[in-house]
């Protein structure tokens, strides 16, 4: 056997692998991904020793070639499995896989289908590639592009710095293993062992990628006084060599010179090589001692941004991203305490999908645990102490939705004021008394930093509570329109208490709960029920609420829900949902519905979050009330009104619809002429209560079948005006006034009360008097006799364009005859 270049390589990458395989053989505990792991590297040894004994082994150069195409196939395919268990993805096609490296790795040892023959002369293989060679190794290359792909888009979607750094090497040692191995389809190429030499490039990234980024929580140990004696014994060295150069230098044989120099040198030669040494020490905490150089670094951080940071929720969460990604921590959450009730509620979480409303009650014996002791609480010690036997069934389950096997005190003082709550370790191995004391620590460090962050926040809330209540007060004093109050309430409450959507249900008495109000429109209209009646199915929560005056939370996870009762919840537009009654003293009026979707880390409805919607709530009741009050003033007002109207048509004329066929007239010319809807409403009122004003006109004026005196003249024209000031003070009428005050005035302005000229006069009054003369012609009256339609007809077209607006009188009389 000849030693070169093309035999120490695959000899040197062989025990690269060996060597990482036997690490990780000893990695405990032994997990699903570490034993795929260990299978790849299992492969990938048996790859770069069956190169080996190609070279050497001349006589069996054949079985050999073909021992090394076959551990290719089977290390791609390893690779495979390797690369689904560590992104958590499954493949339905997984087990065809399988079956396809069974077949092609009997393919390639026993039969010509892949390898025809193998010569080695003077260290150089010639080979040749069967028929099949193509079908049978061609897959195994898809799967690692495909396995390539697959950590790439995991790296990509990661927020994780440690753990893109890992997926970033595993990427760059598994992507370079396909890349250079093509060169085995190219003879002149074939004689260099570069595949085999990127098989050791990718051994030593892995092993960089292990010691550096612990890939797969490995960890290897190493004594750190004999790691930290290399540094020493280097320095040693150069002082010696440093000391004996400065002699044969200087000739210097004298005791007391030698002693001189040896001082003077070692001092300078300390003051310089001191900063290398530490410099030293920490390339090698980094390198072999990396969690607990990241501790130390995490303390440094934490101690740092800790106190400079007075948003609760920011450095709570701060916290946790440091922890959790240091220690590589798999899930964590803070339980902080509520001043006013002592509940410990969720505020902050990492790693989970749905929390809901965790908490801790004042009296749970984890909270009561902690609140006597200053060191760590582990899920062993849950398991054996007593106390945590009497746990009620649903606290159990909190416990187990929360899966934490560590809980930590935080305390100001003697008191507990919150709970760190920590998952398991992404290793699955249990927290050492080193990580116990470096997360006690934390919570000492924090936990000033985090009472004074909640102070802060208590008191911005306080004044968020103000600010808003201030707006709102204002916002709902300037008005009494019921739908303005409605908006601005559901409004103020997303934009306040900082949730995804509102919605306000009214109570009737007669046909359930009504969706009177929502915010915002814009996305959610469609689907949260605006202008429906609640389906039948959720009256009892709203009753029970109403019934008990309380505030609920409900979440999406609710166990007591059936998904009938989740669908009409609204449950899956938003993950929580707060529901608070709207009840006055002696009056139910409905419910202001909040909903969250969840974006965020932080959980909704925390307790000021939960104060604040009650103050709204009360301060919405009362604005609902007072415009539910007026709307009922309005609507008694309108009917008295009309009931004047009425009575001045029975008064005025001998018809008692008088004032009703004048509306629908004038209805039929406002759509002729493409007036809107919401003017043709305003012209309808005014033509039903045009002459309300002459309910103040004596009956011998009014009735009168001689003509009128100047003095009577005088008083019958007062009755635009008066009927103005009738309908004005109704907020419902206050645009059908102006249509009133002017419908006697004519279009050459010879018109009263005030002489308008033109376009000067309301179209809608230009209407009424048109159709309102219309009648008067046609209809008998004690001062006037009936006229027929063509007299009507007639005489309206002969005072176009001097008393009445000539289109208008155009458009009617088209419409009149047909």
């Amino acid at each position: 056997m000849t030693w070169n270049i093309n035999t120490i390589v695959p000899f040197i990458t062989f025990f690269l692998y060996a060597g990482l395989m036997f690490v990780v053989l000893l990695s405990r505990p032994q997990t699903e991904s570490r034993r795929r792991f260990r299978w790849f590297l299992m492969t990938m040894a048996l790859w770069s020793l069956s190169a080996f004994f190609l070279l050497v082994d001349t006589t069996r150069s054949l079985g050999w070639m073909r021992m090394l195409a076959s551990s290719a196939i089977t290390m791609m395919i390893g690779l495979f499995f390797f690369v689904q268990t560590i992104i958590e993805s499954k493949t339905s096609w997984a087990k065809y896989v399988l079956y396809y490296g069974f077949a092609s790795v009997i393919l390639s040892l026993f039969s010509n289908l892949v390898i025809i023959s193998t010569v080695v002369e003077e260290s150089t293989v010639h080979y040749v590639f069967g028929a099949g060679m193509v079908f049978i190794s061609g897959p195994s290359y898809l799967l690692v592009i495909y396995s390539v792909i697959l950590l790439v888009r995991s790296h990509n979607q990661t927020e994780n710095l440690f753990e893109r750094n890992r997926l970033l090497y595993l990427i760059l040692a598994i992507g370079l293993i396909p890349l250079v191995s093509v060169i085995n389809f190219f003879p002149e190429l074939g004689k260099y062992p570069l595949d085999i030499a990127a098989n050791g490039i990718s051994a030593l990234i892995i092993a960089y990628s292990i010691l550096r980024y612990q890939l797969l929580d490995i960890r290897i140990i190493i004594r750190q006084g004999m790691v930290y004696s290399i540094p020493t014994i280097i320095i040693g060295a150069t002082y010696f060599l440093i000391i004996t150069l400065s002699l044969n230098i200087f000739n210097l044989y004298s005791g007391v010179e030698i002693f001189l120099l040896s001082l003077g040198v070692a001092i300078v030669t300390a003051l310089v090589a001191e900063p290398l040494r530490v410099k030293a020490q920490q390339i090698i905490d980094r390198m072999f001692f990396r969690e607990k150089y990241d501790s130390q670094v995490m303390l440094q951080t934490l101690s740092g941004r800790a106190a400079s940071i007075l948003d609760l929720y920011k450095v709570t969460n701060m916290i946790l991203t440091e922890v959790t990604s240091t220690l590589h921590i798999s899930k964590a959450a803070f339980f902080l305490r509520d001043e006013e009730n002592g509940v410990f509620h969720i505020t902050t979480h990492i790693g989970f999908e749905e929390v809901g409303n965790l908490s801790f009650r004042q009296g749970h014996p984890v909270a009561l645990w902690l609140s006597t002791r200053d060191y760590p609480l582990d899920r062993e010690e849950m398991e054996v102490l007593p106390q945590f036997q009497s746990l009620w069934k649903s606290e159990r389950q909190d416990l187990e939705r929360l899966e934490a096997t560590l809980f930590l005190p935080i305390k100001v003082g003697s008191q507990l004021v919150g709970i760190f709550s920590l998952g398991p370790k992404r290793s699955e191995q249990a927290y050492t008394s080193e990580d116990k004391l470096t997360l006690s620590t934390v919570a000492n460090q924090t936990a000033v930093a985090i009472e004074n962050a909640r102070l802060y926040t208590a008191e911005q809330n306080r004044r968020r509570e103000i600010d808003t209540l201030y707006n709102l007060a204002r916002q709902l004093v300037a008005t009494d329109d019921l739908d303005t109050v409605l908006q601005s309430v559901s409004h103020y409450a997303v934009e306040s208490v900082h949730v995804s959507y509102s919605r306000i249900l009214i109570r009737e008495n007669d046909k359930g709960f009504y969706c009177q109000a929502i915010y915002p429109e814009y996305n959610l209209a469609g689907s949260l029920g605006l202008g429906k009646i609640e389906p039948l199915i959720t009256e009892h929560y709203f009753n029970w609420i109403l019934q008990h005056g309380q505030t609920v939370v409900i979440d999406i996870n609710d166990s007591n829900l059936n998904e009938e009762e989740r669908q009409a919840l609204f449950l899956h537009d938003a993950k929580t949902l707060c529901l608070t009654p709207l009840k006055g003293v002696d009056e139910i009026i409905g419910l202001l519905v909040l909903g969250e979707v969840g974006r965020n880390h932080r959980e909704p409805f925390q307790a000021p979050d939960l104060r604040l919607v009650n103050v709204i709530a009360d301060q919405a009741t009362s604005a609902i009330q007072r415009a539910i009050l007026h709307e009922q003033l309005e609507e008694n007002f309108l009917q008295t009104v009309i009931s004047l109207a009425n009575a001045m048509d029975a008064r005025d004329t001998y018809t008692s619809d008088h004032s009703q066929r004048l509306a629908d007239m004038a209805g039929n010319v406002c759509r002729a002429m493409n007036i809107s809807e919401e003017e043709l409403e305003v012209v309808h009122w005014a033509a039903i209560l045009h002459d309300i004003g002459k309910i103040r006109i004596p009956d011998e004026i009014l009735r009168k079948k001689g003509s009128l005196t100047k003095k009577e003249w005088g008083i019958m024209k007062e009755h635009p005006e008066t009927g103005a000031q009738i309908v004005a003070p109704v907020k419902y009428l206050s645009s059908v006034a102006p249509l009133i005050r002017a419908h006697h005035e004519k279009f050459d302005g010879s018109g009263y009360p005030y002489g308008l000229t033109g376009e000067a006069i309301p179209l809608g009054s230009r209407i009424i008097a048109v159709v309102d003369a219309y009648v008067a012609i046609r209809d008998e009256r004690v001062y006037s006799k009936s006229h027929t339609h063509e007299e009507a007809v007639i005489e309206l077209r002969k005072h176009a364009g001097t008393q009445f607006d000539p289109e208008v009188v155009e458009m009617f009389c088209r419409i009149i005859t047909g």
